[in-house]
């Protein structure tokens, strides 16, 4: 079983580039992948899963975000 990376280096990107299998940060520590995101007038709902949960978990949303908005992208 390999280590889980909590502090992957990171770049800020605006929300409307965000795509499923990208990881985020959700806080410090807690890294998160995006399993989908919907486009609405609202703006683009991000839904995730952290690192360390069995994609049969339940995903979540972490927010509604307008484009714009800087988002923490994990760079390899």
């Amino acid at each position: 079983m390999s280590t889980l990376n909590l502090h992957p280096k990171t770049e800020t990107v605006a929300a409307a580039t965000i795509k499923p299998g990208h990881v985020i940060l959700e806080s410090h520590e807690h890294p998160a992948t995006v399993t989908r995101v919907a486009v609405s007038n609202k703006g683009y709902a991000i839904y995730c899963r952290y690192v360390w949960q069995a994609t049969r978990e339940k995903e979540w949303l972490l927010g509604i975000f307008k484009a714009r908005a800087a988002i923490e992208k994990a760079v390899r």
